[in-house]
């Protein structure tokens, strides 16, 4: 071939070359994390053993509180925000998407989803946890993200609640053994766990708005650690080993064992009631 044939050649085989290398040109693809939710600065998505939630910077858990009935308004002060910080917001945030800001006292704004304000439990023990749901404060889950007016536990179906009942003797009527996160402890009739209150065992007045006395019937006869102990209004409540027994407001299904963060103990199931 002489030069000038190649040097004709030349541009043919770049075309060529060209039009090769356009197979191989990668397509696009959307972003890693593309439709996953966005959140601020301030928010995180961790993993917890109730799946994924949203949690602050430092990866503790953050909640709702069935108290904030109004969208974007908080109902949490004074006293209530020193167990429940509010998820701040910097000065200059802004709203977007499923992301608002609400309003509060000291004029800085607080982080809320959906409406819903956030909030971090003070008493969390520990980052990628979640300890502190309740009947009125929720896990900020994710997927889905809770429903205002909603009393689901972890995504539970109430109709599912698994029976897991234990058997036991020497007990008084009505109390009955029941297998929770905490392991096997006493409850009602109903599976509804029982506490103490060693702190302090006589509950009157505000402590009534989280514990219920468990009352004894009129025919109740004390036996063993079982005690019968008068109430103000006259009414008697079971005590186990001199300590009177509660169920908390804040435990919405059997089994659930959630009080022992806000002062109660639940009682083991001795192992002499066993059956």
């Amino acid at each position: 071939m002489s030069n000038q044939q190649k040097r004709r050649a030349i541009p043919g085989v770049l075309l060529g070359v060209v039009w090769v290398m356009s197979f191989f040109v990668p397509v696009q693809t959307a972003p890693q994390g593309a439709g996953e939710t966005i959140t601020p600065p301030e928010i995180l998505i961790h993993e917890t053993p109730v799946g994924p939630v949203f949690a602050d910077p430092h990866g503790y858990t953050l909640y709702v509180t069935e108290r904030d009935s109004k969208p974007d308004e908080s109902t949490c002060f004074g006293a209530c925000i020193k167990e429940w910080p509010p998820v701040r917001a910097v000065a200059d945030a802004k709203p977007f998407g499923d992301w608002t800001l609400v309003p509060r006292d000291d004029g800085e704004p607080q982080w809320a989803y959906q409406g819903r304000p956030l909030y971090r439990y003070r008493r969390e023990s520990r980052t990628g946890w979640a300890e502190a749901q309740s009947r009125v404060w929720l896990i900020a889950t994710t997927t889905p993200f809770p429903v205002r007016g909603t009393r689901l536990r972890y995504g539970q179906d109430p109709n599912r609640v698994p029976k897991t009942r234990v058997a036991v003797s020497a007990v008084p009527g009505g109390i009955i053994g029941w297998v929770t996160p905490l392991g096997e402890v006493l409850a009602d009739w109903n599976g509804m766990t029982l506490y103490t209150l060693p702190e302090t065992d006589t509950c009157v007045d505000r402590c009534l708005e989280t514990w219920t006395p468990l009352a004894a019937p009129m025919a109740a006869v004390p036996s063993g650690h079982w005690a019968l102990r008068p109430r103000p209004d006259g009414a008697m409540q079971w005590a186990y080993k001199g300590l009177a027994l509660y169920r908390c407001v804040n435990d919405a299904i059997p089994g659930d064992a959630h009080c022992e963060n806000v002062g109660g103990r639940t009682v083991r199931v001795p192992l002499e009631v066993l059956k």
